[in-house]
């Protein structure tokens, strides 16, 4: 009797597949795209339009396999990922993308060469730059410092505005530094840091950019440190192929959070096993003088440090750094080299605005009233102004002091030189931010805005007090948020209670 051969499995090979449905017009353009994992690719494409009675077409299909010879897996949504990167439109929540077929199986066979890493062909040359003098100096100081001092730590105290990344990238090509480690403790920078290396730099200077940060990781030239990973290995195994360091960009609050930093969760492994060539604190005023920060920063072996800040009051108090291991810029020296340049060409300050500080006058009843003072107990008692205490609010949310804030708007409004009093001073002032000190307060003036015969026209941005604990995400969604609006509104004003106060630039 011949034996009863019982197959009770197949294997099935992961598939990326494409289909257009050709019935449905507004589908005209677009195609879905998805992934066969545990079934066929024509059994995964019935089980989703039949029941619907839809037509598929299917354009394409491929393994889901890199073609390194690694044998490593990746899925529809990291293809899409790659098309999103390139440009490629696609529909929110779906897997429709807005693509022809042979473009998409194009780009498909790209992504399995190049693991998701974007080819030269779509990244435009970098952008010829040339430094501002004091920019220079910053970094020549520095690369000069760094030569004499191993292991040294270097501080820029420079205002914001002076292009601190577009400095510093020219300081990493100057040293000739492969292994960058950049960290912050305002992530929602990391929007300026991408920028200018995608405008400056790019991966034609040798350098990849590396990041998880939700606000860049989708960005044309940004890569995981998985990709980068791989990609290096590549490199290695092939003699036609130069190696590729990396800029590598991530968040203070992240890093700690990793088990090799003092935290709970295994994570970034590598930032304590890569020996660094340099070490970028950016806002190092912030965040970054506790214990937690100390022991995190200790187990970064790297051979030279610097730190950025506008306002490093504490560690010039605690003489963390010699004097000739400071570079600095203010306010005063800009205006300075702004009001006194005499060279060739055109001034390079010129668009550098100006700093401008209004004080008010009172009139002479008031200054009468305030010089005679208050009576508080029996003892007189000078008047003081607290700007806190005029926008407090009471337990159901309004001002405490409603009838003065609604005077006070309407004086911003209504009063010669006030600076909404007239149209052509609104118009000067089209995008404005206003800072407060509690959320309630913000909360309430948004309120009081959008009911005011004037300020009711402009969209109002309130960029406090969402309700997250995390304050890294709040301030990245409140910086989409605030440009959104002004790409889609005349007039904008952003109430905020810290957020976006340090380190952010929206040129608009």
């Amino acid at each position: 009797m011949k034996a009863i051969s019982l197959q009770t499995a197949k294997r099935i090979i992961p598939m990326i597949y494409a289909y257009s449905t050709p019935e449905i017009r507004r589908h005209d353009g677009w195609l879905k795209i998805g992934q066969a994992f545990s079934q066929s690719v024509e059994d995964r494409i019935k089980q989703q339009t039949h029941t619907a009675d839809i037509i598929a077409r299917l354009e394409w299909q491929g393994t889901a396999i890199f073609d390194d010879g690694s044998g490593d897996i990746f899925t529809d949504h990291d293809f899409r990922a790659y098309l999103r990167k390139l440009g490629v439109e696609i529909m929110d929540g779906l897997e429709y993308c807005n693509i022809s077929p042979a473009d998409s199986k194009a780009k498909f066979y790209e992504f399995k060469e190049t693991r998701g890493v974007i080819p030269n062909k779509y990244v435009d040359p970098a952008t010829p730059y040339s430094l501002r003098a004091e920019q220079r100096s910053a970094v020549e100081q520095t690369v000069q410092y760094a030569s004499e001092h191993k292991n040294g730590e270097f501080l820029w105290n420079a205002k914001p505005r002076f292009g601190k990344t577009l400095s510093t990238y020219d300081l990493i090509l100057r040293l000739g530094a492969k292994k960058v480690l950049i960290v912050t403790n305002r992530p929602a920078i990391a929007n300026s840091w991408y920028s200018d290396y995608e405008k400056f730099v790019t991966r034609e200077k040798g350098l990849a950019f590396v990041s998880s940060i939700d606000s860049i990781k989708d960005k044309k030239l940004v890569s995981s440190y998985e990709q980068y990973a791989a990609e290096c290995r590549e490199r290695e195994s092939r003699s036609d192929m130069a190696r590729i360091g990396l800029i590598e960009f991530v968040s203070l609050q992240d890093m700690k959070g990793a088990i090799e930093f003092g935290g709970k969760f295994d994570k970034l492994r590598h930032l304590a096993e890569i020996e660094w060539d340099l070490l970028v604190i950016d806002e190092a005023h912030e965040g970054v003088d506790t214990y937690k920060t100390d022991v995190a920063f200790d187990r970064i072996r790297r051979r030279f440090t610097l730190h950025l800040s506008g306002t490093p009051f504490k560690a010039l108090a605690n003489d963390k750094f010699p004097e000739s291991a400071i570079f600095n810029w203010t306010y005063a020296d800009e205006q300075a080299a702004k009001r006194d340049w005499c060279g060739e060409g055109s001034n390079p300050y010129e668009s550098l605005p100006r700093l401008n500080m209004f004080t008010y006058q009172m009139s002479q009843i008031i200054r009468e009233e305030v010089s005679q003072g208050i009576d508080i107990n029996g003892d007189t008692e000078e008047y003081a102004f607290d700007l806190n205490e005029f926008f407090k609010t009471n337990g159901s949310g309004a001002f405490v002091y409603n009838d003065s804030v609604d005077r006070f708007l309407d004086a911003m409004t209504t009063q010669p030189k006030f600076p909404f009093s007239t149209p052509e001073l609104r118009d000067e002032l089209r995008h404005t931010f206003w800072l407060l000190n509690r959320v309630d307060s913000a909360r309430a003036l948004a309120r009081k805005l959008k009911e005011h015969p004037v300020f009711r026209a402009y969209e109002i941005v309130l960029a406090a007090g969402d309700g997250s604990l995390d304050d890294e995400r709040a301030s990245e969604d409140s910086f989409r948020r605030v440009k959104k609006a002004i790409e889609q509104n005349e007039y904008t004003i952003t109430l905020s209670v810290g957020q976006l106060t340090t380190g952010i630039t929206v040129p608009e």
